[in-house]
């Protein structure tokens, strides 16, 4: 079955300063991609925009997707994305610019709690290897 994907109508623009990862999702997302004035948000490597939500790709601070990715995954990651920035009443209701600090709140609270569950991981592996 061609065209866009069914149950899914979310619009990307894609932005990156990295041309080799522009490349690389272009192929990936193109049921899904759009202009920034259609766009329901933006997929970057960096805040590529204000007036829209940014879903961040890569391996720094702040970052929603991870590399690397499998197609399958970055899917995923972006229908996660988009449920919680670009479909629910709590962000619809808001400027554009306070969904953006909600969007970097929620990505920095995401990123302290995986921080927070690896070193609780280490710990415990710790933990069992001093008792053996």
């Amino acid at each position: 079955m061609k065209g866009k994907p069914q149950g899914s109508p979310m619009k990307i623009a894609i932005m990156c300063e990295s041309e080799l990862l522009q490349k690389s999702l272009e192929p990936y997302l193109k049921d899904y991609q759009t202009s920034l004035e259609k766009c329901d948000f933006v997929l970057s490597d960096y805040q590529a925009c204000d007036m829209k939500p940014v879903c961040l790709v890569g391996n720094f601070s702040g970052a929603h997707i991870k590399k690397p990715f499998t197609p399958e995954t970055l899917k995923a990651n972006l229908r996660i994305f988009y449920e919680r920035y670009c479909k629910g009443k709590q962000i619809a209701s808001l400027s554009p610019k306070d969904a953006k600090t909600f969007a970097q709140i929620d990505a920095l609270i995401q990123e302290t709690l995986n921080d927070f569950r690896q070193k609780l991981y280490e710990i415990l592996q710790a933990n069992k290897e001093s008792r053996k």
